[in-house]
C-alpha cells in the first residue's frame, strides 16, 4: 500500500475493519505476549473474519519473531503489519518520534507500543492473532527513530516542496536557509499495452546541492522495474541540525510493499550529500491485487 500523505505515516499491509483489542492492553510487550487459552487453537471452519467479541479471546502468536536488524540506526512507522515485519523487542528500545503539532515539527522521546490484531492474510482459519499494530504515545507521529546519537529532542526546521511524486525526467527544488537542493528523477514512463495506465522503468533519484562550497550530485536510489508504483517523498527537514535538510521517502518499487527510508546529511561520506541510515520494509502478498494505474506522465 503506497503512502501518499505528507503529514501522516499510516501503513496497513493487512486491511481489516476490526478495532485493536484493548482487552490485551496489559500484554502489549512484543516479546512477552502470552497465549490465554490453549483450547482456542482449533481452527474455525469459516474463512470470514470473526466478530470482534470473539477475536479478543484469540491467543497472541509469539512464534518465529524476526530478530532485531543489525544496523545501528533503525526506524519504524505507525500502522498494522504482519508479525514478522515488526522485529522482536522493538518496543523495548529508546525511540525518538518526529511529531507534528499544527505547523510545528518536533523530535522528542516516545514510547513505541506494539499490540496484536487478527491478520486476515496469515490468521485466516486459525484462532490466533499474529498481526502487529504499532502505535505512538504522541498524536500525529510521522516516524520513530533510534540508534542515532546525533539526534536530540528539539523543534525541527522543515521544508515545503511542490510534489511528493517526481515523474521521470522532472525535478523539484528543496529550498532551505538560502540554499537550493534539487531532487531529480530520470527514467522511462511506458504506457501499458491495451490500457491507459503507465509503468515506470529504469527509474532513479539524484540530488544536487552545495556542501562546503562545492556542488555535489549524488544518486540516492534506483530500480529497473516497478509494479504500479513510484518513489514517494514523505518529508524533508533538518533532523540532525547541520544546516542541510534530511529526507524521508518510500522507495518501494511495488504497489503492495513499502520501503520507508531515512537519509541523513551529517553522516554522509566525503564528497556526498547524504547517507541512507535506516529503512523499514513491508512485503507484497498475492492475496492483494494490483491497482489499475499509477500516475500518468
Amino acid at each position: 500500500m503506497r503512502i501518499l500523505a505528507i503529514l501522516f505515516l499510516a501503513l496497513s499491509m493487512a486491511a481489516c475493519n476490526n478495532s485493536p483489542d484493548q482487552s490485551q492492553a496489559n500484554q502489549t510487550d512484543h516479546t512477552h505476549l502470552l497465549e490465554t487459552d490453549s483450547s482456542l487453537l482449533q481452527a474455525p471452519d469459516s474463512a470470514k473474519l470473526p466478530p470482534d467479541d470473539e477475536m479478543q479471546h484469540y491467543a497472541p502468536d509469539t512464534t518465529d519473531l524476526s530478530p532485531e536488524p543489525s544496523t545501528a540506526a533503525k526506524i519504524m512507522i505507525e500502522g498494522r503489519f504482519h508479525k514478522h515485519e515488526v522485529w522482536q523487542g522493538a518496543e523495548q528500545k529508546s525511540w525518538m518520534a518526529l511529531v507534528q503539532d499544527d505547523s510545528v515539527f518536533r523530535l522528542q522521546p516516545s514510547r513505541l507500543q506494539v499490540t496484536t490484531y487478527f491478520d486476515p492474510v496469515f490468521d485466516k482459519g486459525r484462532q490466533i492473532r499474529s498481526g502487529r499494530e504499532v502505535q505512538s504515545d504522541h498524536p500525529s507521529t510521522l516516524f520513530f527513530v533510534t540508534g542515532i546519537a546525533k539526534l536530540q529532542a528539539s523543534e525541527v526546521d522543515t521544508v515545503g516542496y511542490p510534489s511528493q511524486v517526481i515523474l521521470p525526467n522532472t525535478s523539484i527544488d528543496l529550498n532551505f536557509k538560502g540554499k537550493t537542493y534539487t531532487l531529480a528523477a530520470s527514467g522511462d514512463s511506458i504506457q501499458q499495452e491495451g490500457s491507459e495506465s503507465y509503468s515506470v522503468q529504469n527509474y532513479r533519484w539524484t540530488v544536487t546541492g552545495i556542501k562546503n562550497g562545492r556542488k555535489i550530485t549524488q544518486e540516492l536510489a534506483s530500480d529497473e522495474n516497478f509494479e504500479s508504483a513510484i518513489y514517494v517523498l514523505l518529508w524533508v527537514g533538518d533532523l540532525d541540525r547541520d544546516g542541510i535538510p534530511d529526507l524521508l521517502a518510500d522507495l518501494s518499487n511495488h504497489f503492495n510493499t513499502s520501503k520507508v527510508t531515512l537519509f541523513l546529511s551529517s553522516l554522509a561520506e566525503k564528497g556526498k550529500l547524504y547517507k541512507q541510515v535506516a529503512d523499514f520494509k513491508t512485503e507484497a502478498y498475492p492475496e492483494i491485487t494490483s491497482p489499475d494505474s499509477v500516475a500518468k506522465p
